[in-house]
């Protein structure tokens, strides 16, 4: 049985009796190993079979293992607080596919990701997460492909470069197909092709639109920016899209970097 609201107010106050505790850490060690026995069966397999189905309470419960490891390794402490349990607990409903988020979220789950807040709120993080239990896990439904507007930029310069400024249309054709996280959007420097300097996400994310109508291809975003100055730096196509794309999910709170 999962502890109760009261209960729950207890532990955060310091009022949980010694017998309650153990209680509480014996059957949260049980249900956690049940989690992680499953999840490493799964990995486990030699199968190119991937897991569809995965529940919120599972998700979760994979999401706070991997996120424990993944700031571990950063010398950072994982922690669910006031400022992000109300997101994470969005995100783990969404990336679940559980109908659940549409109502929490006022959103819709064929749409893809638009996640805009301060610096170091955790944003991106959350991508690497869930990219590393897609990984891990054989959750190869979660998969996406992780990167920088600013590296896709640099590629697009590297190889119109290579072409003697005569585009980069490779890297456009690259990130043109699939689900794919783009961090730092609305930050990336214009581009120079066939002699005319362009947003180069004006034209990808035009394209991603027409795949997300024609295939449901799904697009994520994090962004820093407010969502008016996002719009602001591309075009008129583009910021009608954007509604028609993204679920729009702010994380805001201080740096947690520090």
């Amino acid at each position: 049985m999962k502890n109760s609201l009261g209960h729950r107010v207890k532990i955060q106050m310091g009022l949980e009796s010694e017998e309650e505790r153990k209680k509480r850490v014996a059957r949260e060690k049980k249900e956690n190993a049940n989690i992680i026995e499953y999840f490493d069966r799964i990995h486990k397999q030699k199968t190119d079979k991937p897991l569809i189905k995965i529940t919120v309470d599972q998700f979760k419960q994979i999401f706070w293992k991997e996120g424990k490891e993944y700031f571990a390794n950063e010398n950072r402490i994982f922690t669910v607080d006031e400022n992000n349990k109300i997101f994470l607990d969005i995100i783990c409903r969404y990336f679940s596919n559980d109908q659940s988020f549409e109502k929490m979220a006022n959103g819709e789950l064929r749409k893809g990701l638009l996640i805009y807040g301060n610096c170091g709120t955790g944003k991106s993080s959350m991508f690497d997460i869930v990219q590393r239990m897609s990984l891990k896990y054989n959750l190869k439904h979660l998969y996406y492909t992780n990167i920088s507007v600013h590296d896709v930029v640099n590629q697009f310069n590297k190889e119109s470069k290579q072409n003697k400024l005569e585009g980069g249309e490779s890297v456009i054709d690259k990130y043109s197909r699939g689900p794919v996280h783009f961090d730092d959007l609305g930050t990336e420097k214009q581009v120079q092709a066939w002699g005319i300097k362009e947003n180069l996400f004006d034209r990808l994310l035009q394209i991603r639109y027409n795949e997300f109508k024609a295939k449901g291809t799904k697009t994520f975003v994090t962004t820093n920016l407010s969502i008016r100055e996002l719009q602001n730096n591309y075009c008129k196509q583009v910021k009608d899209r954007l509604y028609q794309m993204f679920n729009f999910i702010e994380l805001n709170g201080n740096s947690r970097r520090f």
